[in-house]
């Protein structure tokens, strides 16, 4: 029997300024990642799942909504968008860098298209991601990357620390990529745990005061160790006092 399944739903978004990236986010950081549809998956071994990459010493396809594993299966067309020629792992996120055919550079810089799907392998029994096969352009994202047409001016002197600094030195990471993604990051999710809730678990959380942090963490240890028949006991949830900043 199998152990792995395939799955989709990691959208990140393409730069609104006209610019196809080299670097594009493929998977965001984990360990839990849950998409747009209520879907989630376990990233929490991304120097695997760049291992697995390196193993298979070819690039990998980009193509167009998923043609590599809807059409070429039928015997159809699926031409390539571009290629992933290597593969880092950022903090816990999976990028990879492009190189993109003149078609797919000039629909992206027409921001005829504006996000990436990623396809990849995962664990049947635990849903931890194991190995991407194949990223798409697409129009329909699911979860919450780093944009394709985002890409954010550097100021003069990066704002980085000695930490940080040693940190791009020592992964081979560009100290402006790095810069962008922790801006985007404090931006985007000025509330860590709210990222890892679907839609409708943030709106529970707002319509009845619930701090998103205290939301996620039971229902954590509901999946884990409070199931009924091994001691379940029902845990409330007090609506917080003072709105999170």
């Amino acid at each position: 029997m199998n152990p792995l399944n395939t799955g989709t739903g990691l959208n990140p978004e393409l730069p609104p300024n006209g610019a196809a990236p080299d670097w594009v986010e493929l998977i965001p950081a984990g360990p839990s990642i849950i998409g747009r549809d209520g879907r989630s998956w376990l990233n929490d071994q991304p120097d695997a799942i760049v291992t697995a990459y390196q193993n298979q010493r070819i690039p990998l396809v980009i193509d167009w909504e998923h043609a590599t594993e809807r059409r070429a299966p039928q015997g159809e067309e699926a031409p390539a968008a571009g290629w992933l020629v290597a593969l880092q792992n950022r903090l816990g996120a999976i990028w990879g860098k492009a190189e993109w055919t003149t078609r797919a550079r000039n629909q992206i810089g027409n921001r005829e298209y504006r996000f990436l799907s990623p396809t990849f392998l995962y664990h049947k029994s635990t849903s931890r991601i194991a190995a991407l096969t194949s990223v798409a352009l697409t129009n329909q994202p699911n979860l919450h990357l780093t944009a394709l047409n985002q890409r954010a001016p550097l100021p003069a002197i990066l704002p980085l620390t000695e930490t940080e600094t040693a940190i791009c030195q020592r992964m081979g990471i560009d100290p402006g990529d790095f810069w962008r993604h922790k801006t985007t990051t404090a931006a985007n999710a000025i509330n860590p745990a709210a990222a890892l809730l679907s839609d409708a678990e943030q709106e529970i959380c707002r319509g009845m005061g619930i701090a998103p942090a205290d939301f996620l963490h039971a229902k954590q240890q509901y999946r884990t160790t409070d199931l009924p028949g091994n001691g379940y006991r029902p845990r409330r949830l007090s609506p917080r006092s003072t709105p999170e900043v």
